[in-house]
C-alpha cells in the first residue's frame, strides 16, 4: 500500500481520539511486520509562527519518544501496523507537562 493510500485509510477508516488540545487518528491492520508509523500536524490557522509550529511537532515527538514502549507492545502482541495521526488543535501554545499527559491518555487509549 503506498502512504497515500495509508493516509486516506487512516483519516476515513481510522478512529478518532480527543484530548484537547489534541485529535488524534488511529487506524491498525493485520501485518506480519508489526511497526507504528506517526504523522504530526499543526495547523498553519492556528498557529502562525512557523518556529512556534515546529516546537510543538518536537514536544509531540519528545512525548512519543518517551512513551513509545506501549505503542511497540502493542504492535509485536497483536500483530499489526498502526498508522496514527496527531493534529494540535489549540491556537495558543501548551506548556511540555500539558501536552505530555494528553499524549499518554491518547497512547493509553489506543493501546486499551
Amino acid at each position: 500500500m503506498h502512504l497515500k493510500d495509508e493516509m486516506d485509510q487512516l483519516f476515513k477508516a481510522g478512529s478518532k481520539v480527543y484530548f484537547f488540545p489534541i485529535l488524534s487518528h488511529v487506524y491498525q491492520k493485520p501485518s506480519e511486520s508489526p511497526q507504528f508509523s506517526v504523522l504530526i500536524s499543526v495547523p498553519k490557522k492556528k498557529i502562525r509562527k512557523a518556529h512556534d509550529r515546529n516546537r510543538i511537532k518536537r514536544m509531540v515527538r519528545e512525548c512519543l519518544r518517551r512513551n513509545k514502549e506501549l505503542l511497540v507492545k502493542k504492535t509485536t502482541e497483536d500483530g499489526c501496523v498502526l498508522h496514527i495521526s496527531i493534529v494540535y488543535l489549540s491556537n495558543e501554545m501548551v506548556e511540555y507537562p500539558k501536552v505530555e499527559s494528553q499524549i499518554k491518555q491518547i497512547i493509553q487509549k489506543i493501546c486499551a
